[in-house]
């Protein structure tokens, strides 16, 4: 998750704790380690917690259930039981979600006295509307699993009805049906198998939690990640993967990478941090310089080069020379990509998993039979949180399209794209929008920057 959605994580954590009357600050304990603690406003000091010392905001979500409890479970069950509608920004039900995501879950357990400071250093525009994107964007990722793995399975069938998530086993005879999508909530009752049970659950998230993962688990056992050649082969991406905890199954495709680089207690962080790419790049650039050498040291350019003009990454060199400590590897690709590097994993990540090389088939808004070319950018720029109003594509001529943007503030760009582009020029179209996103963002920062949108 990028940094500007884990500034708006911590923030919705400060606005709950303000909410529970608390404060937090950071002190230097007995051993000299910088640490958490809560000051209650209220001055009870119940428990004596303000003495108690916290390492992550994980650590102070754990110790404060009872304060879930009282200032957010109780109301929404309150609400629930007085038959009121709950409308998706009730700050209760949002930071339910919140407290049960396990995104959120997982950046408020990185979170130490060091990148807490960091995250909270800008005073940028924060609302709920931010939060509620967030959580659905999850919740929407949780969906597309639960749906293929549901997809592998003849009997079974996933329904949406009365804000419940239901879980549903047909009979054999009625597969027919299913596949020609004649099974809906409203008939679903008429083909049930009998045999087994209708599983209701309040989010994807939690059938996750609850199936899928096991049965994933399962299936990693006995499917293959990867086909002959080498090209991704699972029913779920790679970064699908990531999200069931599971990176790490890839591990026996980077013989290299547990050779040289990894010890046993970082395979899981380390393949759960980068993406395939990445890895890729790790691995080729240890075949390049351990298994062929074509990797050399330049005495009077003082840098590694490729006698061959390959590309590789000299930090995984470093790494596996051990001129640099893996500490210092992992910070250091913590830093913010430039533009152009973070737009092209994700232009790489889109025609990887759509399996494609070109654009040939793709088109205008108006192009029957064609996927439309909106659709790809709306998806990129959702990757990259670049927020929008409107995208519409049109033809300009033959196998040549021009795709308007049209940003919050009604400002609006246009980009030329043909049927035979691949990954280069669609990258460098990325890059355009990214850059244009980032300088009306400064435009809007420059404009408030008089007004203070901390909650602290």
């Amino acid at each position: 998750m990028n940094k500007n959605n884990k500034e708006k994580i911590v923030k919705f954590f400060r606005q709950i704790l303000e909410v529970y009357d608390f404060q937090i600050m950071i002190d230097i304990n007995e051993n000299l380690e910088n640490v958490f603690r809560l000051i209650d406003i209220q001055k009870g000091n119940l428990g004596g917690i303000e003495q108690e010392e916290f390492y992550t905001l994980s650590d102070i979500i754990d110790r404060l259930d009872s304060y879930h409890q009282d200032y957010v479970y109780t109301p929404l069950e309150i609400k629930k039981n007085n038959n009121e509608k709950i409308p998706k920004d009730d700050w209760d039900l949002v930071a339910k979600r919140y407290l049960e995501n396990n995104t959120v879950a997982n950046i408020l357990s990185e979170i130490n006295t060091e990148k807490y400071v960091d995250l909270i250093g800008r005073k940028e525009k924060f609302d709920i509307q931010d939060i509620i994107k967030i959580l659905d964007e999850e919740e929407m990722c949780y969906k597309k699993i639960c749906q293929k793995y549901v997809g592998t399975m003849s009997k079974e069938m996933l329904l949406e009805k009365d804000n419940k998530i239901l879980h549903i086993f047909i009979e054999d005879e009625y597969i027919n049906l299913k596949e020609k999508g004649k099974i809906n909530n409203q008939n679903y009752k008429d083909y049930l198998d009998g045999n087994f049970e209708v599983y209701e659950y309040d989010s994807y998230q939690d059938f996750l939690n609850a199936t899928v993962k096991d049965e994933i688990a399962y299936d990693l056992n006995d499917l293959e990640l990867f086909d002959k050649d080498g090209n991704w082969d699972f029913y779920i991406t790679f970064e699908e993967l990531k999200k069931v905890g599971y990176a790490f199954m890839v591990k026996d495709h980077f013989p290299l990478l547990q050779k040289y680089i990894l010890e046993e207690n970082e395979i899981y962080e380390f393949f759960n941090r980068f993406s395939l790419e990445e890895l890729e790049d790790f691995e080729k650039t240890l075949y390049l310089y351990f298994e062929i050498d074509d990797i050399d040291y330049d005495s009077n350019a003082m840098e590694l080069y490729s006698k061959s003009n390959s590309s590789f990454n000299s930090n995984i060199i470093y790494l596996a020379e051990g001129n640099l400590s893996y500490e210092d590897f992992m910070e250091e690709i913590e830093e913010i990509p430039n533009c152009y590097e973070l737009s092209l994993s994700k232009v790489s990540k889109y025609f990887r998993e759509n399996k494609i090389k070109d654009l040939m088939e793709y088109g205008s808004d108006s192009d029957e039979g064609l996927y439309k070319l909106s659709s790809m950018y709306k998806e990129l720029m959702d990757e990259l949180s670049i927020k929008y109003s409107n995208v519409f594509t049109e033809d300009v001529s033959d196998g040549k399209y021009l795709t308007t943007i049209i940003f919050e503030d009604n400002f609006s760009m246009k980009i030329d794209t043909s049927a035979w582009n691949g990954i280069k020029v669609v990258t460098e179209n990325v890059e355009s929008i990214y850059e244009t996103y980032e300088k009306l963002k400064q435009k809007e920062v420059k404009n408030d920057e008089e007004i203070n949108y901390d909650y602290a």
